[in-house]
């Protein structure tokens, strides 16, 4: 072979090197990817493996201080909040200070339950008067029927008169006419307070046994306790009392007098309406009136004149009673005077109580045309 020969050949040699090291250049450059695919992945598999274990320990531990805590601090806010307002009433009763246990006897009667009713028994015996004053009035409040008995004893026995007139007072709600022996002895109390109170009492439950104690206290030098018994005698509508009640027609206390006619009318004694009329000439305006109303409640109409001046009065007392004995005694023309007054009165509450004694007066007149 000769040195040409041999430069070809070894150009080819070359040139097939060079080919297969060209070739085999893309193989290795397919192959970083793939570890790079393969190193990428790696991480991304242990990461949501490592993340999980790492969450999840934490969430274990917070979880079981919870737990703990509360334990401590239910008990601590619970011990106070068993206590019902009713129950911290009931504990107040024990305090030291008179202040605290008056307002809880305040609340057990405003609370209405008759679970009250043995505490404010009990507050009958407190050393401080505020207190027993506030457990009688709410023990009436509560219309505990239970303290009549000691209630009764407090009238006739205590020896501080604000409480005797208290529990008389708180009589009057219970309603229980076992009292009423106790109310009758307190008629005679040193005390006008309790005697007063008695009287009006003895008339709320209607207690009959009292006439004769009553009708006594009409002669009574205290002109407040002769109008007492006065009106209590007409809530009974004593028939009893009716010849003592005549007597005190001519009271020179204009009072007296107004509980009398006012009582009579009640009682419809139609024995009484002679003596009576003479107080339809009293020189008080108030007397005339009231008698006029009491006549026309015994179906006389003696005083309907004085009604039909007096329904023009700009007095509302003297304008209601008058009205109210136009109803009662009224004619056809007390019917046109009505009406006329009704048309011409520009306030709307007098119209309607002009109406109302027009309806009253047109039934009764009504019903009397049948008879």
């Amino acid at each position: 072979m000769n040195i040409r020969n041999i430069a070809l050949v070894t150009v080819v040699i070359f040139a097939v090197s060079a080919l297969s090291a060209y070739a085999q250049a893309p193989v290795k450059k397919a192959a970083a990817p793939a570890k790079k695919t393969s190193a990428t992945a790696a991480p991304a598999a242990k990461t949501p493996a490592a993340k999980p274990a790492a969450t999840t320990a934490p969430k274990t531990a917070p979880a079981a201080k919870p737990a703990a805590k509360p334990a401590p601090q239910v008990q601590a806010s619970t011990a106070p909040a068993t206590l019902s307002p009713f129950d911290e009433a009931v504990e107040k009763l024990k305090s030291s200070e008179p202040g605290p246990r008056r307002q809880a006897a305040d609340f057990l009667g405003q609370s209405r339950d008759p679970k009250a009713i043995p505490h404010l028994l009990k507050a009958l015996n407190d050393p401080s008067m505020d207190v027993r004053i506030a457990a009688v009035d709410n023990l009436g409040m509560l219309r505990a029927r239970e303290a009549t008995p000691k209630l009764s004893d407090i009238l006739s026995k205590d020896a501080e008169p604000r409480l005797r007139q208290a529990a008389a007072t708180t009589l009057s709600y219970i309603g229980d006419l076992a009292a009423g022996p106790a109310l009758v002895g307190a008629l005679k109390d040193a005390d006008p307070g309790v005697r007063y109170a008695a009287a009006r009492t003895i008339g709320v439950i209607r207690y009959m046994a009292a006439e004769d104690a009553l009708i006594e206290l009409l002669k009574d030098a205290d002109v407040n306790m002769r109008r007492g018994a006065i009106s209590t005698l007409g809530q009974l509508q004593s028939k009893k009392a009716v010849s003592g009640l005549k007597k005190t027609l001519n009271d020179p206390d204009k009072y007296v007098k107004l509980e009398t006619v006012k009582a009579l009318g009640d009682m419809g004694d139609a024995s009484v309406i002679g003596e009576m009329k003479k107080n339809l000439e009293d020189a008080d305006t108030a007397v005339k009136m009231a008698t006029a109303l009491a006549l026309a409640k015994l179906h006389d109409a003696s005083g309907l004149g004085l009604a039909h001046e007096f329904i023009r009065s700009s007095d509302p007392m003297l304008k209601n009673q008058a009205a109210d004995t136009i109803a009662a005694a009224g004619d056809e023309k007390s019917v046109a005077l009505l009406e006329e007054l009704i048309a011409a009165e520009p306030d709307q509450n007098n119209r309607n109580m002009l109406d109302y004694a027009k309806q009253r007066l047109s039934a009764r007149l009504k019903n009397l045309q049948k008879k």
